[in-house]
């Protein structure tokens, strides 16, 4: 079981972040088998990434410029045919056009409509009708188990220690951060095998 200095020594989250997170983490790291060191290196290293040290429980939209948002969404605004600067500093707008406002939200970003029910009947909450929920931290932390050891079936590649691969399963064939998501296993992994 993970206790606060531990997470903090694993994740470089401030004490205020690990304490807000640290039952929660441990209650949803039980309940989904998340046990292993190897197993709980990978998911905190990805936990780390995706939640900035458990700091950010929902992705930043608020993009300031009508070029960053060309660069970030070239399929909407490139090639779509949207207008960038209708989405200035338009958070809610954008997370509409992109996601239908089931934008990243949680420890480990659940994003789409359909992650959002499949969470929601998975944990018993309405997260579809009620997607602040996830910025909660008992449902923010929940919901990040529940994705990496049953949505994405991460289990046996973290067991393996293959974080390129859990890599693909969490963020997609891009793999956007993973010499990050990799620093990040490695130091959970020098922590929990103490």
């Amino acid at each position: 079981m993970i206790d606060t200095q531990t997470l903090i020594e694993c994740t470089g989250a401030t004490r205020a972040d690990a304490e807000r997170y640290t039952l929660h983490l441990a209650d949803g790291m039980n309940r989904f088998r998340i046990h292993s060191p190897v197993a709980m290196a990978v998911f905190l290293g990805q936990l780390t990434v995706e939640s900035d040290k458990l700091e950010k429980v929902e992705e930043g939209l608020n993009y300031t410029t009508p070029q960053r948002l060309r660069d970030i969404f070239p399929s909407l605004f490139v090639q779509g045919g949207y207008r960038a600067e209708d989405y200035v500093r338009n958070p809610r707008g954008l997370s509409m056009l992109r996601y239908k406002g089931f934008h990243g939200r949680g420890l480990i970003q659940l994003t789409w409509e359909d992650a959002y029910i499949a969470a929601g009947k998975a944990l018993s909450r309405d997260f579809r009708g009620n997607p602040s929920l996830l910025l909660q931290p008992q449902d923010a932390a929940m919901s990040a188990c529940w994705f990496f050891a049953e949505y994405r079936g991460c289990l046996p590649a973290a067991q393996r220690g293959d974080v390129h691969e859990v890599t693909r399963l969490v963020n997609g064939p891009k793999r956007l951060k993973l010499a990050e998501r990799t620093a990040a296993t490695d130091r959970a992994l020098k922590v929990l095998s103490k």
